[in-house]
């Protein structure tokens, strides 16, 4: 199972895109969970990570926390603004594929 977390400055777009993106999962069979929150929250945040990604918002935190992960198995992503916007859950999808095959 692999887990992906979701943020953005106050958590509520992150929910929205984080249940499409369930969908997504579930549609694909996905064998994963996947949590939404805010940028607060993540800091006390302890459960596993395999891909975070940063709503397009949070571009400022990008370089830390890819930084901050650099030499364990976390990948770190941003969501494209256009994909954000769109709510865009099938190609955000797609792009934690990608990253879990890199």
């Amino acid at each position: 199972m692999k887990h992906i977390v979701l943020i953005c400055a106050g958590g509520f777009s992150a929910n929205i895109m984080g249940s499409l993106i369930r969908k997504a999962m579930e549609k694909h069979e996905f064998d994963g969970d996947l949590k939404a929150m805010s940028e607060w929250n993540f800091q006390n945040y302890r459960d596993p990570v395999d891909v975070l990604l940063l709503g397009p918002q949070l571009s400022y935190m990008y370089d830390k926390l890819k930084e901050k992960y650099k030499g364990t198995h976390v990948k770190v992503g941003m969501i494209a603004m256009t994909d954000y916007g769109r709510m865009d859950a099938e190609h955000v999808f797609e792009s934690i594929l990608e990253m879990l095959n890199e």
